[in-house]
């Protein structure tokens, strides 16, 4: 792949892609270590055009994501405090006044459940590319998020109350 190419895709996709492995990792400096080493990846290893780069490239950014937590896990435990960084992660990522209550609802959602919104409603995916990145059954995918909508709206009822 040429690199005018490349530095095309990585123009395209770098925003998104550090804003799905923020959802992952809730931090915004391991987030940009693991998708510089995705696309990385992509590049040494990518031999032909793909018809949807983005789709790959997430499924790249999971497995790096999930090869960090198998190196940290033999290296030290992980760091408890990740979660209270994730209000400050959402904050600064996000600054319209009318998102902060969605994302913040998002981010009380349980790990598999904010994957899949993130995934579906935020980078466009479709269900089975979902399904592909995650390892699950389409059937699972189409249920985790009929789970997470409504556990989303039943957050988003009791705040405003």
């Amino acid at each position: 792949m040429k690199n005018a190419a490349f530095e095309k895709l990585f123009k395209r996709y770098y925003n998104e892609a550090i804003l799905y492995v923020c959802s992952l990792t809730h931090s915004l400096p391991l987030a940009e270590d693991i998708v510089q080493e995705a696309f990385s990846r992509a590049l040494t290893s990518i031999d032909e055009e793909r018809d949807s780069f983005k789709y790959w490239l997430f499924k790249v950014s999971r497995n790096c994501y999930f090869d960090y937590l198998r190196k940290a896990k033999r290296v030290a435990p992980l760091d408890e405090a990740l979660s209270s960084d994730e209000r400050d992660l959402v904050q600064s990522v996000i600054q319209k006044e009318e998102y902060r209550a969605l994302y913040s609802a998002i981010g009380k959602l349980k790990n598999n459940y904010r994957e899949v919104v993130l995934l579906y409603y935020f980078d466009g995916l479709s269900v089975s590319e979902i399904a592909d990145i995650t390892g699950q059954t389409t059937d699972n995918v189409k249920v985790l998020l009929f789970r997470a909508r409504t556990k989303l709206k039943s957050i988003l009822e009791a705040e405003i109350v």
